[in-house]
């Protein structure tokens, strides 16, 4: 195609992104949530010095959180393809704000990719998705063992489950995360599953070869410093907003079990609110074995996090969405 043809509908794209991007935020925040309500959990916070330090700091870590995502896809990238930091950031923002408005926020993956000039679309699609697999591994591992470690007794005591039940649940919990990690850590094992006769997909399959046991460490590591960022960023917005008798133990095992059963169940990042809500109303009622008011609070915190974490990145990628590059040029590797 002309270059000119390339450009129009890469900017058709852009624009729809963009368009569909805000009708979606403007939709989540002034029609399908009670704007007021979120917006008196903002006010409540400010109450006192003490909630106004953990607000900013919470807000200040959003930054630190993206730009951990950012380096660790720039690492993952290193071997295909140079990109700065400054790319990475923008590409990951941008895909925050595509991510937002697709299914299990499978945008994020798509989005990337397009501010990539050397590597092949599948390519870059498969490294993102590297990285997404060690985040998740993080969340099941940390929220597995807060889950089963923190609730075990509650869930038997309130009935929910029999000690037998709970001790098969954690069994094949169990299996389920050593074979996702041994998959992980053996993902160059699929260019030898995957028949050489299908020789397109063998060849974008083969960028795993790339990947051994030392970098999928780092990448873990990575994974792990950015996920106890997020999980400190809610801690610090649940004591912000009244549960001042928190400990650090407590508080950090709940959000792990909150992260855990959020990364289990399909998703919509920006219509979540009040899924996520619920289920952090969920996993606090097991905390307190349903007894006490707190629910206004956590749902006050979960709304918090979710504008502080997915909302304002979010709308700081309708700006880097220009940098995406729809339609290019063949590469290689495509």
């Amino acid at each position: 195609m002309p270059t000119n043809i390339y450009k129009t509908y890469n900017t058709i794209i852009k624009t729809v992104i963009i368009i569909v991007s805000i009708s979606f935020l403007i939709d989540q925040l002034f029609i399908k949530q009670n704007i007021m309500e979120l917006w008196n959990s903002f006010i409540n916070i400010f109450d006192n010095n003490y909630s106004i330090v953990l607000f900013i700091i919470t807000v200040l870590a959003m930054p630190l959180n993206w730009s951990i995502e950012a380096y660790k896809w720039k690492f993952l990238l290193k071997d295909t393809e140079e990109i700065s930091f400054s790319t990475a950031l923008r590409a990951i923002f941008s895909g925050t704000t595509i991510s937002a408005v697709s299914p299990n926020r499978t945008g994020d993956y798509l989005a990337r990719v397009f501010v990539l000039n050397k590597t092949g679309f599948w390519h870059g699609v498969l490294i993102t998705l590297i990285g997404s697999y060690a985040q998740n591994i993080v969340t099941l591992v940390v929220g597995g063992l807060a889950f089963f470690g923190l609730f075990a007794p509650t869930l038997i005591n309130l009935g929910y489950l029999s000690a037998d039940i709970l001790l098969y649940f954690e069994i094949v919990f169990f299996i389920v995360l050593v074979v996702v990690i041994l998959l992980y850590f053996r993902i160059s094992l699929l260019t030898n599953i995957v028949p050489k006769k299908w020789r397109r997909i063998h060849i974008i399959v083969n960028i795993f070869k790339q990947f051994k046991f030392n970098k999928l460490s780092i990448v873990i590591n990575i994974s792990l410093l950015r996920y106890l960022v997020y999980t400190l960023q809610y801690f610090l917005i649940l004591r912000a907003v009244g549960f001042t008798d928190l400990g650090i133990f407590e508080g950090m095992a709940l959000v792990t079990s909150i992260f855990l059963l959020n990364s289990i169940r399909p998703s919509i990042a920006l219509l979540e609110i009040g899924i996520r809500g619920s289920v952090a109303i969920f996993v606090f009622g097991l905390y307190y074995s349903f007894d006490g008011d707190y629910q206004n609070q956590v749902f006050a915190a979960s709304s918090i996090i979710w504008f502080i974490n997915i909302v304002l990145p979010a709308i700081i990628g309708l700006f880097f969405i220009r940098d995406l590059k729809f339609f290019k040029k063949s590469t290689k590797n495509d």
